[in-house]
């Protein structure tokens, strides 16, 4: 479900001031203006006010369906039940490469032997520009890495997109994308928005039986990836 959930803007209040006899009339009337301006409560900041505006930062703690400007830990955002589950006893390597423009955070779970497994999670707090809110950017961003996934762009000759499908109950938006590679490693690519956060899990892996190597099942691949993707939304709306 795409979108945005506007908040209502508080109406002012008013008072009546009642003149008094006199040259006092002027007086009061031009205090209870005054008064009047500074005691009317402030409007909320709404998606729609910061789209009119440009990028406005956001509190950290907002509700499910608001704007973030600050991401947790990807290392430690992930359950460990999750990260037990896909890459049991796995190596963890946190990645992170901030930017002016998107508050980023990444870590990789890697296991390496016959049974290869390498899953990685990346969460992006998007900006916005002066073409709209930073929900707006990032469901625009959604939208053009879900067709860059779909069609296979970007990816080596020797990789086949074999499966892609949007995906509901995972965030606002979400779709996930099944690859295999000439080395028999089958990936599996999950996107989920949560207004302007994008969180993007890798889930990968080979297994080799007697040097009969065979890529990860897409069923596994891309259950594992939304099972994760999933996880880290449910936190996020947790922090709310």
């Amino acid at each position: 479900m795409s979108g945005r959930r506007r908040a209502p803007r508080p109406a002012g209040r008013r008072r009546r001031v009642w003149a008094v006899a006199g040259v006092l009339t002027l007086v009061v009337a031009v205090c209870a203006v005054a008064a009047l301006t500074l005691l009317r409560p402030g409007k909320a900041r709404t998606t729609a006010d910061r789209a009119a505006t440009g990028p406005q930062s956001s509190p950290m703690s907002a509700p499910d369906g608001s704007e973030r400007d600050i991401v947790p830990d990807a290392c430690t955002v992930l359950s460990q039940e999750v990260t037990g589950r896909l890459t049991p006893g796995a190596e963890r390597t946190g990645m992170d490469q901030g930017t002016q423009s998107d508050r980023h955070s990444e870590c990789a779970w890697s296991i390496y032997g016959n049974d290869r497994r390498q899953l990685t999670v990346e969460l992006r707090a998007l900006n916005g520009d002066g073409t709209g809110s930073a929900t707006q950017v990032a469901t625009r961003t959604f939208g053009e890495e879900w067709g860059f996934d779909r069609e296979g762009k970007d990816l080596a000759d020797t990789v086949k997109v074999r499966d892609s499908r949007g995906v509901s109950g995972v965030g606002e938006q979400a779709y996930v994308v099944y690859t295999v590679d000439g080395d028999q490693i089958g990936n599996a690519v999950a996107n989920a928005r949560l207004a302007n956060v994008l969180v993007t899990v890798h889930f990968s892996g080979s297994d080799d039986k007697d040097g009969d190597i065979t890529p990860i099942s897409s069923s596994d691949a891309t259950n594992g990836a939304l099972s994760a993707a999933r996880d880290v939304i449910s936190k996020l709306q947790s922090q709310a």
